[in-house]
């Protein structure tokens, strides 16, 4: 009985915050001129209320430590004490397929409780498969690698993630608590009773798989005054980020997130540069706009540099949707031509630099059984703009010369990519793995590059 007595400023705190800014609108009057007992359990009751009104349904963004990424989960609160747990994530996949190459729904019922431990707990007091598996001391499958990097952990110590959390506040339709144990920020956002769980949690698992790509070798962060942040691994939802122009080793922080059903927030507030951001709003355009300022943006290089990069390769192969207009039928005749020669198809076409030589390379893939005949055609970046690009072919490798020589429409192909100049476009511009160059003067004409 000593325990229900001991009530700390944490409790205090507690019931102010319920006291304010109560969901229900309901005054709480002269709740300290009862005794403790008394306040500890109106204020369990209270968030009871809290949590079972409306439907009782909420987004809970849970960490289970600061080097995995956030996962979300649904959860329905029930007035019989029990809870629907809902997530889509790669360690619900483990557990139902046991793989951890993919994300997975699932769902499933258990208990909860609002007690008194030194303050209001909220407590999942009955193991739930999809979300105690945080907090079980059960090693972590191994993928290769730390846990940081998505794959293991010291045997016997698990994710060690928290299942009990204390009640901090309830203001508007957020409660924020924190983990029992580990001390890290966990919030609640109330959901309309009417949400789907897997609904949301596919639309949250879509936004997850194409917001970042692990493809691109950086990112920006790029604040209000016009500097940029590098940020490097955020697809693997633990990001490093430094400032442009400063030595990585020396100033790079790692930094866990979640991403949302509209974005991607920040553990914990974080400050750079003089500025204070946490929550990121997906755009349109595939970049991300931060709330707290609505100035800074995470975006990728301009698309004529990724398309560019020396350090990255482009791949089309000419056909379906990968190319429009002329380059769809230039490259069927190419086709045609090269089988009469050698009985080669063209296979594919590359985009990459080449430092050997130092010139941007086309290359075109020919094949036969089991064999591939690489016809390079080096060409230079006349002129461009961050959206635009006009190039120019100056030179051929030995099979590059052997097709252009024999097959008339490879030399047709290039005469007409130098004489355009391309419009180039990104269904995302934060993770542009598509690239679509089309001609500015004819859009009928075009081809898509793909990020490899």
């Amino acid at each position: 009985m000593k325990k229900l007595y001991n009530i700390s400023l944490l409790t205090l705190l507690a019931l102010s915050s319920l006291s304010l800014s109560s969901c229900l609108h309901n005054e709480v009057e002269d709740i300290f001129d009862d005794d403790a007992v008394i306040r500890l359990e109106n204020a369990k009751d209270k968030y009871f209320d809290i949590l079972t009104s409306q439907g009782g349904k909420w987004l809970m963004e849970y960490y289970a430590n600061s080097s995995e990424p956030g996962y979300n989960y649904v959860l329905t609160f029930y007035k019989d004490g029990t809870v629907e747990m809902a997530g889509h994530n790669k360690w619900i996949n483990y557990i139902k397929n046991n793989t951890l190459t993919s994300s997975a729904y699932g769902t499933m019922r258990s208990m909860w409780e609002v007690i008194g431990d030194n303050g209001l707990v909220l407590t999942f007091n009955s193991y739930n498969d999809y979300f105690h598996l945080f907090s079980t001391p059960d090693a972590v499958p191994t993928t290769g690698g730390t846990m940081t990097a998505g794959g293991g952990s010291t045997a016997g110590q698990g994710h060690e993630g928290d299942y009990e959390f204390n009640l901090m506040k309830f203001s508007g339709d957020t409660i924020y608590m924190t983990g029992k144990k580990r001390d890290l920020s966990i919030i609640m956002t109330r959901l309309p009773e009417s949400t789907n769980d897997e609904t949301y949690l596919n639309e949250v698992a879509a936004v997850n798989k194409s917001m970042f790509t692990s493809k691109l070798p950086w990112v920006y962060i790029v604040l209000p005054d016009g500097n940029r942040w590098i940020v490097k691994s955020a697809a693997t939802g633990n990001m490093k980020i430094y400032p442009e122009g400063e030595d990585e080793v020396m100033t790079s922080e790692t930094h866990n997130f979640i991403i949302t059903h509209d974005g991607m927030a920040f553990r914990d507030p974080l400050t750079i540069g003089g500025y204070t951001v946490q929550r990121f709003v997906r755009q349109a355009d595939g970049t991300a706009l931060c709330v707290e300022d609505n100035q800074t943006r995470i975006v990728a290089d301009p698309l004529v540099y990724c398309i560019t990069h020396p350090m990255l390769t482009w791949k089309t192969t000419f056909k379906n949707a990968a190319a429009g207009g002329v380059y769809s039928e230039l490259a069927s005749q190419i086709t045609t031509e090269s089988k009469k020669l050698d009985g080669t198809t063209l296979k594919d076409g590359l985009i990459n630099y080449v430092d050997s030589v130092n010139k941007y390379v086309l290359t075109l893939n020919f094949s036969k059984s089991a064999r591939t005949f690489p016809a390079r055609y080096y060409f230079t970046l006349i002129s461009s703009t961050e959206t635009q690009m006009k190039i120019a072919f100056d030179g051929f490798d030995g099979y590059g010369e052997r097709y252009y020589n024999n097959c008339a429409t490879v030399p047709t192909l290039l005469q007409t990519m130098s004489a355009a100049t391309f419009d180039l476009t990104s269904e995302s511009l934060l993770a542009p793995i598509n690239v679509t160059m089309t001609e500015t003067s004819n859009k009928n004409n075009f081809i898509v590059w793909s990020l490899q």
